[in-house]
């Protein structure tokens, strides 16, 4: 099985996007992740940039937020349509509300479910702070549910809600992890999302903690038989990423954070 790099476009936004991808591709990495909105974005203009660079083209749609659960429903529908019609590698969709229903929330991913199957294109819904799977301690109901559900494994989300490294909950990662078919590779903590440097030994625990999550999460695919698995080190700029007081400025790189990830799990994911 390969393992391929992704860099997220995320933190790259005060550069034109050419430019941006041009130094992706310069440091490395096989593809990138893009936020897109169709209400504001020329679609067909970021796949053409994303292909004279020689990159692969992954979608995240983290955009229905607002109005009514019926609201929120048409343009997830909507959306996902038009983003579909690019033809990305994969979407990476933050989808529903912590506080719908159950029921709310399993119509949202079956729409996902049913768009994935026409077209043939992955939709994996991350695991976040704020969607239906803001935490390792609701999943088995959307597991239940909906049984072929795909996921993108961000569990810095988790810590932050259950404010561990979910020492207590290996039951419930145990459970995602067959489910989990791209990993957006994010040190967090019990106190936040994201660590300042995940190469700072005072983060060493978390850091081999996420890690061992990923690993259990390749394993699972290498046992599958899978070719391929896309791994995005996904750490973010301000406000994601922790500034001095006062000033605001970041206390670390952002990119080169990404990158010490990128190297370091090339060395260390067994594969």
């Amino acid at each position: 099985m390969k393992i391929k790099y992704y860099c997220p476009v995320w933190g790259m936004k005060h550069m034109p996007l050419g430019d941006a991808l041009r130094m992706i591709k310069q440091w490395g990495y096989e593809g990138a992740e893009i936020a897109l909105n169709p209400d504001i974005q020329n679609m067909q203009e970021v796949k053409l940039i994303f292909e004279d660079n020689g990159l692969d083209l992954l979608v995240q749609y983290p955009y229905a937020r607002d109005g009514s659960f019926e609201q929120l429903r048409d343009k997830y529908l909507t959306s996902l349509e038009i983003l579909l019609g690019l033809e990305p590698v994969m979407i990476n969709s933050h989808t529903g509300k912590d506080y719908f229903t159950v029921g709310q929330n399993v119509e949202l991913i079956n729409t996902a479910q049913r768009l994935s199957a026409a077209s043939g294109i992955t939709i994996a819904h991350e695991t976040h702070r704020g969607k239906f799977s803001y935490s390792a301690s609701v999943m088995a109901a959307y597991l239940d549910a909906v049984p072929d559900i795909k996921i993108t494994a961000d569990l810095s989300h988790w810590c932050v809600v259950s404010e561990s490294l979910l020492e207590d909950q290996q039951d419930a990662i145990d459970r995602v992890i067959p489910h989990c078919v791209y990993i957006h590779a994010r040190v967090g903590y019990a106190q936040g999302p994201q660590v300042p440097d995940p190469a700072a030994p005072e983060y060493e625990k978390e850091l081999k903690r996420h890690v061992s999550w990923w690993q259990q999460i390749v394993n699972h695919h290498t046992r599958a038989g899978s070719n391929e698995l896309i791994i995005t080190p996904e750490f973010g700029p301000v406000p994601y990423m922790h500034t001095y007081p006062y000033s605001n400025k970041p206390v670390a790189s952002q990119f080169d954070a990404n990158l010490f990830m990128k190297d370091y799990l090339a060395k260390s994911l067994v594969v």
